[in-house]
């Protein structure tokens, strides 16, 4: 089987015209309109349905061309997910806005800065974490859900014992969740055991 040159066009919201993009791939790499794929999406989302399509149909040798890198993605994470994949199968990747075949010294050249800045952004996302979860250890607070205010789990807990509300309707009165309230009362209960057993 020879080997096919395919286009991808992709706009960030449906009313967006891909007129551009399409005549770009048709006119200056000859590449017939129905092998280009064509999505209406975010290109923070990596599982698009023409994309996938796309991926389904390539083969060894065959080339993808994209208007610009941004058209197959907005997360170099995703990007370098994408062409290492395209690479490992034979397939070349041609940027027209950046100039860039993939398969060349300087595509395979852009395509290891592309790694070394993932792994930028996947270290100073760890750091960041890491410097929040000490920055809440300094301040007392070690993560998770804020704590209910005791004042308001006495007011809940009165109430259902009052009997005149149900669950639902304390929870709503006070603010707190079902599982908050249930969580306390077990608690009480437990405590009135202990109380009891040691008296």
């Amino acid at each position: 089987m020879s080997s096919k040159i395919w286009g991808y066009v992709r706009t960030s919201r449906t009313e967006q015209k891909t007129d551009h993009q399409v005549d770009l791939l048709m006119k200056e790499y000859g590449i017939p309109e129905e092998d280009i794929f064509i999505d209406s999406i975010s290109g923070t989302k990596f599982d698009r349905p023409e994309l996938g399509r796309l991926q389904s149909v390539l083969r060894d040798g065959d080339t993808v061309v994209v208007e610009s890198l941004s058209r197959v993605s907005r997360s170099s994470k995703d990007l370098l997910t994408l062409l290492e994949d395209w690479q490992k199968r034979g397939i070349t990747f041609i940027s027209d806005k950046e100039k860039l075949d993939f398969s060349s010294t300087t595509g395979k050249l852009m395509l290891t800065m592309l790694a070394a800045l993932s792994q930028f952004e996947r270290d100073t996302l760890r750091d960041r974490v890491r410097e929040g979860i000490a920055s809440a250890r300094a301040r007392g607070r070690i993560g998770g859900r804020p704590k209910t205010d005791k004042k308001v789990l006495e007011k809940a807990v009165k109430l259902h014992a009052a009997g005149t509300h149900s669950v639902r309707e304390v929870c709503q009165i006070v603010g707190v969740s079902k599982t908050v309230l249930y969580r306390e009362l077990r608690r009480l209960r437990e405590l009135k055991m202990v109380e009891t057993n040691n008296e």
